[in-house]
């Protein structure tokens, strides 16, 4: 019999659902949360073209913001604040009762403050050698 070999594959390939899946019926066993479902939230102009999205995961209770963009025409009308009372909503109608993120940009903090985010931890010297934070909200029952 062969070795196994080790090799990296791309996102899109078969695998991720077949790993997707093995680590859910793994969860299930274990009664465990099981493997975070990516998720995405589109905003589109009145055409249909996108101007904006937000990636998200959902695991055992928290919803996790991953990136949140709006193209440069469109920025400064209020479009991210509706992304994020989108992604909040979502979060509760899945039954999520945290919702975070990392954010490297640290002018954010003052508005997400403002909506009710706070600090959990500062990293410094973190991805890309910069400041990083973690923001987090209560959401649901437990806001």
């Amino acid at each position: 019999m062969n070795d196994p070999k080790i090799r990296e594959m791309d996102q899109d390939e078969d695998f991720a659902l077949w790993f997707h899946e093995l680590l859910s019926i793994e969860a299930e066993a274990g009664d465990r949360p099981g493997p975070p479902e990516e998720r995405y939230l589109v905003l589109s102009n009145e055409i249909g073209d996108w101007v904006g999205g937000l990636r998200f995961t959902l695991r055992g209770g928290v919803a996790q913001l991953i990136g949140v963009g709006v193209t440069p025409g469109e920025r400064h009308q209020g479009h991210a604040h509706r992304l994020l009372a989108a992604f909040e909503e979502r979060a509760v109608e899945e039954d999520a009762h945290l919702i975070e993120f990392w954010t490297d940009d640290l002018r954010a903090e003052g508005l997400l403050s403002a909506l009710g985010w706070r600090r959990v931890l500062q990293r410094d010297g973190y991805i890309g050698n910069r400041t990083w934070l973690l923001m987090e909200k209560a959401v649901g029952a437990a806001a």
